[in-house]
């Protein structure tokens, strides 16, 4: 029960800031949710124990999101990285914060 009003509050979430972003970029409201056809949605609960030795460590090779948005709430674990300027970044994690990354389908 937890998980799915989990889920009923990102989706919700997601399709607030698809509005916000068709707004944003001088578009119709609904404009990005129209074309986009069809909302599905995908839950991904990971979980990595701490690495005693993480420069060792191989996470996923760099990539995109292929889809429209990706909100991602990580714990106080560091392992997000962002690439910037030719360089991985490490992002530390806020508490109680949403990454949001716009996927390809926006792109």
């Amino acid at each position: 029960q937890v998980a799915s009003e989990y889920c009923t509050r990102v989706r919700n979430l997601a399709l607030e800031l698809l509005e916000a972003l068709s707004e944003s970029l001088g578009l119709e409201t609904n404009h990005l949710n129209d074309a986009l056809g069809g909302h599905g949605q995908h839950m991904a609960i990971n979980y990595y124990p701490p690495c005693p030795q993480p420069e060792l460590t191989y996470g996923l090779p760099g990539h995109t999101d292929p889809n429209a948005l990706t909100i991602l709430l990580q714990d106080d674990v560091p392992g997000l990285q962002v690439l910037k300027g030719g360089k991985w970044v490490r992002l530390n994690p806020i508490p109680k914060v949403f990454i949001v990354n716009i996927g390809d389908q926006i792109q």
